[in-house]
């Protein structure tokens, strides 16, 4: 009831100042995105409800919001479009990021949720809003993490033999500004041992990252590496601040989409660069990229083509079997893909099958009436412990911390066995 009091409250609120009208036929045909809640402290862009409140973290009064997915350049976050194509500006495949949609009127300072028509009869004019975190796409074909304090993020590419470069970013994935660049302080990690006794790694071999001559990122020289060439950055993006984590993994050379050439009026795609000799494994597509042939090989989308249009296959739900011991196997067969991206380093992948591993387990979890009671004890507290996993797995990956992500699958893993253990019992 005080939901519903509220949204009505805020709808006429919204109404008195932008004077438009608003659910008219325009939003009637329109299928909008959910209203959900949102902190507005910069910081906890993360804390989203499905109800209004206080922020559960710094108690802020929660905003309403439609979350949506919109399509933008790469490199030129100006351009938003409602569907993938190519950037006008160069030509590059558009990437899928998150956020806020709302409707407006030309000329005014109208912003509502809901589409309907201006003052002059004219209908309202859909807006995208950037949301922080909303683009984690990587702008030069690297590897993409956000920093654990939730506001740096940074791209680690491997261009060439003997050569990484790392680019840094802020919340909303804009390149830092040079004299913040040339504050960080960070090294590459090239050889290091795992000492049991103090559960630390002692480093052997690690060279400094530098500023370019350009200011546009750091980098080091590595020699000549083997694929998979892992290599780990530790960094200091403030001289006071603590010393972050991202280890890397790279199947192949970075490579960025080249600009097609044009001949006349039609644009003829440039020659892709041939891959090194003996060098044919891929990195599976990150988070939000358009291209998710790389993730959907290993983790296969429903029917329909989702991937094909550029929806981020986390997003699409799985379609679950109707019997139990099928459900078990697409559990293992997903246990299986995480851990095999998590042996590659594609730690931007791991959600995927993690999230849809999740929803396995809820759906064994309307299942367990049928169980016994020992059963039962065993199996309600396994599949708590394999969603907490799993959106663990999710925020580590983000990270790119191998030592997090990899004791969350160790927890995911253990959680998995338990149910399987509890529903083998019935058997």
């Amino acid at each position: 009831m005080q939901s519903a009091l509220f949204l009505i409250v805020f709808a006429l609120t919204t109404l008195a100042a932008a004077s438009p009208s608003v659910a008219g036929p325009a939003a009637q045909s329109q299928k909008l995105p959910p209203v959900s809640y949102v902190c507005p402290m910069a910081g906890d862009e993360d804390v989203i409800e499905d109800a209004p409140g206080l922020c559960r973290k710094c108690r802020m009064q929660l905003e309403p919001i439609r979350l949506d997915a919109a399509w933008t350049c790469p490199v030129h976050a100006a351009v938003m479009k409602d569907a993938p194509g190519k950037c006008p500006i160069d030509r590059r495949e558009l990437v899928q990021v998150t956020v806020a949609v709302s409707w407006t009127c030309p000329g005014t300072t109208v912003d509502v949720l809901t589409p309907g028509s201006c003052v002059n009869g004219a209908p309202m004019v859909k807006k995208f809003t950037a949301r922080a975190h909303g683009n984690h796409n990587p702008q030069h074909g690297g590897l993409f993490f956000m920093a654990p304090d939730n506001w740096h993020h940074l791209e680690g590419t491997y261009p060439r033999a003997g050569v990484f470069r790392l680019y840094l970013y802020d919340d909303y994935t804009k390149p830092l500004p040079r004299d913040q660049v040339r504050k960080t302080t960070a090294r590459l990690v090239l050889k290091e041992v795992f000492d049991p006794a103090t559960r630390t790694a002692k480093e052997e071999f690690a060279v400094p990252l530098v500023p370019a001559q350009n200011g546009r990122y750091l980098e080091a020289r590595v020699g000549k590496m083997s694929f998979p060439a892992r290599m780990t950055a530790k960094i200091k993006f403030q001289p006071a601040a603590p010393e972050h984590r991202f280890d890397f993994a790279f199947a192949e050379y970075s490579t960025v989409p080249v600009m097609p050439r044009t001949t006349g009026n039609a644009a003829v795609p440039a020659p892709a660069p041939a891959p090194e000799a003996g060098n044919t494994a891929g990195t599976p597509a990150p988070r939000n990229a358009v291209s998710t042939a790389a993730s959907t090989a290993a983790v296969a989308a429903p029917s329909g083509g989702a991937s094909s249009i550029g929806i981020d296959p986390g997003l699409v739900p799985l379609p679950v079997p109707d019997s139990v011991p099928e459900i078990l196997a697409q559990l293992e067969q997903r246990t299986e893909q995480v851990r095999r991206f998590i042996d590659q380093g594609a730690f931007a992948s791991v959600y995927v099958p993690a999230f849809q591993a999740k929803d396995l387990g809820l759906a064994l979890d309307e299942r367990t009436k049928d169980l016994e009671a020992d059963g039962r004890r065993t199996v309600d507290p396994a599949i708590k412990r394999l969603v907490r996993s799993a959106w663990l797995l999710d925020a580590f990956g983000d990270l790119g911390n191998r030592e997090h992500i990899t004791e969350a699958f160790a927890q995911f893993v253990a959680a998995v066995k338990d149910v399987q253990a509890a529903f083998a019992v019935k058997k």
